[in-house]
């Protein structure tokens, strides 16, 4: 007789703040892979959700000022202090996540709350 152990709410089958950290280390890529990699951890799904959301809005606030650098210069500052402000971001949400707690990220969390409503 085998014992088995029942199956984990998460994706994969990994621990919660593993595939939360992963969500929000690999980024985009990290957090649609968590977010239907199975599994339904409101922890797991929330940092995968929000991960999507930062890095599609950094990707779009990029692209609008690199184009806007390119007509008025000093929108380079502004991309260069957004890409410091997305390192710091990242770092803090991974760090977070693969220690266990929940991060909520200012204006970032209200977009995720009504992009991924029925997600969540």
């Amino acid at each position: 007789m085998s014992v088995t152990e029942p199956p984990k709410d998460t994706p994969f089958g990994l621990e919660p703040n593993v595939a939360a950290g992963l969500a929000y280390l690999f980024s985009l890529v990290g957090g649609v892979i968590m977010l239907v990699g199975g599994g339904t951890n409101k922890f797991v799904k929330w940092a995968a959700a929000q991960s999507i959301t930062i890095w599609g809005a950094t990707f779009v606030l990029y692209m609008a000022f690199w184009f806007l650098a390119i007509i008025v210069h000093p929108f380079f500052i502004l991309t260069m202090l957004l890409g410091l402000l997305s390192f710091v971001v990242w770092i803090w949400t991974t760090v977070s996540a693969f220690q266990g707690k929940e991060v909520r990220v200012p204006v970032i969390d209200g977009i995720t709350e009504s992009i991924f409503k029925s997600q969540l």
